[in-house]
Protein backbone atom coordinates (compact mmCIF):
# COMPACT_ATOMS: atom_id res chain seq x y z
CA UNK A 1 0.00 0.00 0.00
CA UNK A 2 3.11 2.62 0.94
CA UNK A 3 4.52 1.76 -2.42
CA UNK A 4 1.70 2.49 -4.68
CA UNK A 5 0.94 5.81 -2.43
CA UNK A 6 4.88 6.61 -3.11
CA UNK A 7 4.68 5.82 -6.69
CA UNK A 8 1.11 8.00 -6.94
CA UNK A 9 2.25 10.86 -5.40
CA UNK A 10 5.57 10.90 -7.31
CA UNK A 11 3.73 10.44 -10.28
CA UNK A 12 1.37 13.56 -9.05
CA UNK A 13 4.23 16.09 -8.68
CA UNK A 14 5.86 15.00 -11.93
CA UNK A 15 8.38 13.08 -10.33
CA UNK A 16 8.05 9.89 -12.73
CA UNK A 17 8.88 6.62 -11.30
CA UNK A 18 10.33 4.87 -14.10
CA UNK A 19 10.20 0.78 -13.68
CA UNK A 20 11.96 -0.72 -16.35
CA UNK A 21 14.86 -3.31 -15.35
CA UNK A 22 17.26 -0.32 -16.66
CA UNK A 23 16.42 2.19 -14.21
CA UNK A 24 16.45 -0.05 -11.64
CA UNK A 25 19.71 -1.58 -12.07
CA UNK A 26 20.99 2.42 -12.48
CA UNK A 27 19.52 2.79 -8.69
CA UNK A 28 21.30 -0.12 -7.42
CA UNK A 29 24.67 0.72 -9.05
CA UNK A 30 24.23 4.36 -7.45
CA UNK A 31 23.53 2.22 -4.23
CA UNK A 32 26.63 0.28 -4.77
CA UNK A 33 28.82 3.44 -5.01
CA UNK A 34 27.48 5.09 -1.83
CA UNK A 35 29.53 1.80 -0.13
CA UNK A 36 26.78 1.43 2.23
CA UNK A 37 26.87 -1.39 5.16
CA UNK A 38 23.80 -3.28 6.89
CA UNK A 39 23.51 -3.16 10.60
CA UNK A 40 24.59 -6.83 10.27
CA UNK A 41 27.74 -6.33 9.00
CA UNK A 42 28.22 -6.77 4.93
CA UNK A 43 27.54 -4.48 2.05
CA UNK A 44 23.86 -3.27 1.77
CA UNK A 45 23.71 -5.19 -1.98
CA UNK A 46 25.26 -8.82 -0.48
CA UNK A 47 21.58 -9.96 -0.43
CA UNK A 48 19.01 -8.05 -3.09
CA UNK A 49 17.24 -5.09 -2.50
CA UNK A 50 13.08 -6.32 -2.15
CA UNK A 51 11.35 -5.03 -5.53
CA UNK A 52 9.45 -2.46 -3.88
CA UNK A 53 12.85 -0.94 -2.09
CA UNK A 54 14.25 -1.03 -5.66
CA UNK A 55 11.00 1.20 -6.94
CA UNK A 56 11.85 3.50 -4.09
CA UNK A 57 15.23 3.99 -5.01
CA UNK A 58 13.87 4.70 -8.38
CA UNK A 59 12.09 7.48 -6.89
CA UNK A 60 14.86 8.66 -5.64
CA UNK A 61 17.22 8.79 -8.29
CA UNK A 62 14.47 11.18 -10.57
CA UNK A 63 14.81 13.45 -7.75
CA UNK A 64 16.54 16.87 -8.68
CA UNK A 65 20.20 17.11 -7.30
CA UNK A 66 20.97 20.47 -6.00
CA UNK A 67 23.23 22.05 -3.29
CA UNK A 68 21.14 23.23 0.14
CA UNK A 69 20.60 26.75 0.21
CA UNK A 70 17.97 29.79 -0.21
CA UNK A 71 18.17 33.23 -1.75
CA UNK A 72 16.10 34.00 1.29
CA UNK A 73 17.11 33.73 5.36
CA UNK A 74 14.30 30.96 6.64
CA UNK A 75 11.61 32.75 8.93
CA UNK A 76 9.43 29.69 10.49
CA UNK A 77 6.68 32.56 10.56
CA UNK A 78 6.39 32.28 7.32
CA UNK A 79 5.51 28.53 7.31
CA UNK A 80 2.21 29.31 9.49
CA UNK A 81 0.92 25.88 11.86
CA UNK A 82 -1.23 24.40 13.17
CA UNK A 83 -4.17 25.47 11.53
CA UNK A 84 -7.72 24.51 11.35
CA UNK A 85 -8.32 24.46 7.67
CA UNK A 86 -12.23 23.37 8.03
CA UNK A 87 -12.94 24.84 11.17
CA UNK A 88 -14.19 22.57 13.24
CA UNK A 89 -12.17 23.81 16.19
CA UNK A 90 -9.32 20.66 15.94
CA UNK A 91 -6.31 22.29 14.35
CA UNK A 92 -4.04 20.43 12.46
CA UNK A 93 -1.34 18.94 15.48
CA UNK A 94 -4.75 17.87 16.78
CA UNK A 95 -6.34 15.83 13.53
CA UNK A 96 -2.81 14.39 13.17
CA UNK A 97 -2.86 13.04 16.91
CA UNK A 98 -6.48 11.75 15.84
CA UNK A 99 -5.69 9.74 13.21
CA UNK A 100 -2.59 7.96 14.88
CA UNK A 101 -3.60 7.34 18.25
CA UNK A 102 -4.00 3.24 18.73
CA UNK A 103 -6.80 3.96 21.22
CA UNK A 104 -9.68 6.64 21.43
CA UNK A 105 -8.64 9.97 22.37
CA UNK A 106 -9.29 12.03 25.01
CA UNK A 107 -9.65 15.64 25.04
CA UNK A 108 -9.56 18.83 27.12
CA UNK A 109 -13.00 20.04 27.80
CA UNK A 110 -16.48 18.98 26.12
CA UNK A 111 -16.01 20.63 23.09
CA UNK A 112 -13.53 18.26 21.92
CA UNK A 113 -10.84 20.44 20.38
CA UNK A 114 -7.34 19.63 22.06
CA UNK A 115 -6.43 15.95 22.89
CA UNK A 116 -4.48 15.54 25.82
CA UNK A 117 -4.71 11.71 25.43
CA UNK A 118 -4.60 8.50 23.72
CA UNK A 119 -2.23 5.74 22.27
CA UNK A 120 0.82 6.73 20.27
CA UNK A 121 3.50 4.60 18.92
CA UNK A 122 6.44 6.19 18.32
CA UNK A 123 8.29 5.31 14.33
CA UNK A 124 11.77 5.29 15.77
CA UNK A 125 12.06 4.10 19.02
CA UNK A 126 8.64 1.79 19.71
CA UNK A 127 7.59 3.29 22.71
CA UNK A 128 4.12 3.74 23.65
CA UNK A 129 2.89 7.38 24.82
CA UNK A 130 -0.42 7.97 25.70
CA UNK A 131 -0.38 11.50 27.09
CA UNK A 132 -0.30 13.88 24.50
CA UNK A 133 1.93 16.34 26.18
CA UNK A 134 4.84 13.61 25.41
CA UNK A 135 4.77 14.13 21.61
CA UNK A 136 5.33 16.60 18.82
CA UNK A 137 3.75 16.55 15.53
CA UNK A 138 7.32 15.75 13.52
CA UNK A 139 7.24 17.46 9.58
CA UNK A 140 9.27 14.65 8.85
CA UNK A 141 11.37 16.88 5.95
CA UNK A 142 11.68 19.56 8.47
CA UNK A 143 10.25 22.89 7.43
CA UNK A 144 14.22 24.80 7.78
CA UNK A 145 15.12 21.79 5.50
CA UNK A 146 12.60 22.39 2.97
CA UNK A 147 13.28 25.92 2.63
CA UNK A 148 16.94 25.08 2.08
CA UNK A 149 15.64 22.81 -1.00
CA UNK A 150 13.57 24.86 -3.05
CA UNK A 151 10.85 25.65 -0.47
CA UNK A 152 12.46 29.26 -0.23
CA UNK A 153 10.61 29.79 -3.64
CA UNK A 154 7.41 28.95 -2.53
CA UNK A 155 4.61 31.82 -1.93
CA UNK A 156 2.72 31.29 1.58
CA UNK A 157 -0.04 29.76 0.88
CA UNK A 158 2.21 26.77 -0.58
CA UNK A 159 4.41 26.92 2.29
CA UNK A 160 1.10 26.97 4.78
CA UNK A 161 -0.27 23.67 2.99
CA UNK A 162 3.15 22.03 3.00
CA UNK A 163 3.39 22.69 6.64
CA UNK A 164 -0.14 21.20 7.37
CA UNK A 165 -0.14 18.69 4.89
CA UNK A 166 -2.86 15.60 6.63
CA UNK A 167 -3.11 14.41 3.32
CA UNK A 168 0.09 12.58 2.83
CA UNK A 169 0.72 10.36 5.82
CA UNK A 170 4.64 10.57 5.61
CA UNK A 171 4.59 14.80 5.52
CA UNK A 172 3.25 14.68 9.93
CA UNK A 173 4.12 12.29 12.41
CA UNK A 174 3.45 11.48 15.69
CA UNK A 175 7.00 11.38 17.55
CA UNK A 176 8.28 11.69 21.04
CA UNK A 177 9.08 15.12 21.68
CA UNK A 178 13.23 14.11 22.98
CA UNK A 179 13.73 12.64 19.77
CA UNK A 180 11.97 15.38 17.23
CA UNK A 181 13.97 18.31 19.09
CA UNK A 182 16.94 15.99 18.59
CA UNK A 183 16.65 16.07 15.06
CA UNK A 184 15.95 19.65 14.40
CA UNK A 185 15.76 20.34 10.77
CA UNK A 186 18.84 17.91 9.96
CA UNK A 187 18.51 15.58 6.53
CA UNK A 188 19.55 12.15 6.81
CA UNK A 189 23.11 12.39 6.06
CA UNK A 190 23.69 15.15 9.57
CA UNK A 191 20.90 13.06 11.82
CA UNK A 192 19.15 9.57 11.90
CA UNK A 193 17.03 7.19 14.40
CA UNK A 194 19.48 5.67 16.14
CA UNK A 195 17.23 2.45 16.18
CA UNK A 196 18.72 1.29 12.77
CA UNK A 197 15.49 -1.17 12.54
CA UNK A 198 13.58 2.22 12.12
CA UNK A 199 15.95 3.44 8.83
CA UNK A 200 13.92 1.62 5.80
CA UNK A 201 10.85 3.34 6.61
CA UNK A 202 12.49 6.84 7.67
CA UNK A 203 14.19 7.03 4.05
CA UNK A 204 11.13 5.78 2.39
CA UNK A 205 9.11 8.43 3.98
CA UNK A 206 11.87 11.13 3.30
CA UNK A 207 12.12 10.32 -0.15
CA UNK A 208 8.38 10.28 -0.50
CA UNK A 209 7.56 13.48 0.99
CA UNK A 210 10.48 15.10 -1.73
CA UNK A 211 8.73 13.89 -4.24
CA UNK A 212 5.30 15.01 -3.48
CA UNK A 213 6.20 18.72 -3.09
CA UNK A 214 9.28 18.41 -5.77
CA UNK A 215 12.17 19.07 -3.57
CA UNK A 216 15.63 18.73 -4.16
CA UNK A 217 18.28 16.41 -2.89
CA UNK A 218 21.70 16.77 -2.37
CA UNK A 219 24.46 14.50 -3.05
CA UNK A 220 25.44 13.95 0.55
CA UNK A 221 21.53 13.45 1.13
CA UNK A 222 21.26 11.15 -1.42
CA UNK A 223 23.86 8.54 -0.62
CA UNK A 224 23.08 8.89 2.98
CA UNK A 225 19.36 7.41 1.99
CA UNK A 226 20.85 5.11 -0.12
CA UNK A 227 23.10 3.49 2.97
CA UNK A 228 19.27 3.44 4.97
CA UNK A 229 17.29 2.20 2.01
CA UNK A 230 20.09 -0.93 1.79
CA UNK A 231 18.94 -2.12 5.30
CA UNK A 232 15.39 -3.08 4.00
CA UNK A 233 16.36 -6.62 3.36
CA UNK A 234 18.30 -6.98 7.21
CA UNK A 235 15.85 -9.39 9.02
CA UNK A 236 15.79 -6.40 11.67
CA UNK A 237 14.83 -4.16 9.84
CA UNK A 238 10.65 -3.06 10.27
CA UNK A 239 10.69 -2.48 6.59
CA UNK A 240 9.05 0.22 4.83
CA UNK A 241 5.90 0.56 6.68
CA UNK A 242 8.07 0.61 9.90
CA UNK A 243 6.70 -0.04 13.67
CA UNK A 244 2.72 0.91 12.55
CA UNK A 245 2.70 -2.38 11.45
CA UNK A 246 3.63 -4.13 14.27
Amino acid sequence: MLLAILVSLACDSGVKAVKTAGRVADGISRLADAESSTPGGGSALDRPLPSDVQEVVAVLDDLPVAERGSEIEYDRRDWRHWVDADQDCQDTRAEALIAESLAAVAFAGDEECRVTGGEWLGPWSGQVFTDAGDVDIDHHVPLGHAHESGGWDWDKERKRAYANDLNHPASLQVTESSLNRSKGKQPPDQWRPEDTAGWCRYASDWVSVKAQWELTVSRAEVEALKEMLGTCDHEGSWGLTGARSE
